[in-house]
């Protein structure tokens, strides 16, 4: 959406526009969440790669129970969307532009850009927010006006103040001090194993969801539901993996 269209209504061909959008975003908040998360140690005993603080164990929840939210947010938004414009796959943003037209990469985050979490956290967030609060008064008043596509919409407001949990934790933190899986590249066989078997199933994570939110109301809906709940297990599990050996999960968007 750009700048200079700011100030005039939108249609509802620009609010649906943005909505899809939106539902990039939110996929690449859970990558950006799930990834803090591995960061801190998961859910990880101290001794085998998991966080060596409470304050920073206790951070590591905040992120995974944010992760959480976004995947009941995306779900939220995708089912009465999909009513006004079917979704052929579940794609992720690479970035959004803040008020100011500052691009704000959402690939998930390096070390550097992790040592400075608070920072980056509080900038995407506030961008998030102002990208629904414009879409408010167009959903309510001439948008396509349905009830819980308004409610999704307002509750995309509120990203900052969610996000303010995990942020307050971290505060008075050392966060480099804190981290403990860092790196994004395998130095064995056996860790370059893992990451390629974290991606084929993130891949597959993403087949199983794009299948279920393309088309809610087909006989194979809850089947790829299910499918796409099993994997996610998986992951998680194949991730801890990766943590134990400071790893982060790549999350590579599979190739077109």
């Amino acid at each position: 959406m750009s700048r200079t269209s700011e100030n005039r209504p939108l249609s509802s061909d620009e609010v649906l526009d943005e909505l899809a959008f939106l539902v990039t975003v939110e996929h690449a908040l859970i990558v950006e969440y799930l990834s803090v998360s591995c960061a801190l140690g998961y859910d990880l005993a101290t001794a085998d790669g998991g966080p060596v603080t409470q304050p920073g164990r206790d951070a590591a929840k905040a992120a995974r129970d944010l992760a959480d939210a976004q995947m009941v947010r995306v779900g939220g938004l995708v089912r009465p969307l999909s009513a006004l414009r079917p979704m052929a796959e579940l794609r992720r943003a690479r970035g959004i532009k803040d008020p100011s037209g500052t691009e704000i990469p959402l690939d998930p985050p390096t070390r550097e850009q992790l040592e400075h979490l608070l920072a980056r956290e509080e900038s995407i967030a506030a961008a998030v927010d102002a990208r629904y609060a414009r879409l408010v008064p167009a959903v309510t008043a001439s948008g396509p006006g349905d009830a819980f596509l308004e409610a999704a919409v307002q509750e995309g407001t509120l990203h900052a103040s969610a996000v303010s949990g995990l942020l307050g934790l971290l505060a008075e933190q050392p966060i480099a001090d804190l981290l403990r899986a860092t790196r994004r590249s395998g130095g064995t066989t056996a860790e370059n194993l893992l990451l390629r078997i974290s991606n084929r199933t993130y891949a597959l994570l993403l087949g199983a969801l794009g299948n279920f939110y393309g088309d809610l109301e087909s006989a194979a809906a809850g089947t790829f539901r299910l499918t796409a709940l099993s994997t996610m297990e998986l992951l998680n599990d194949v991730n801890r993996a990766l943590v134990h050996e400071g790893l982060l999960p790549p999350f590579q968007l599979p190739r077109p």
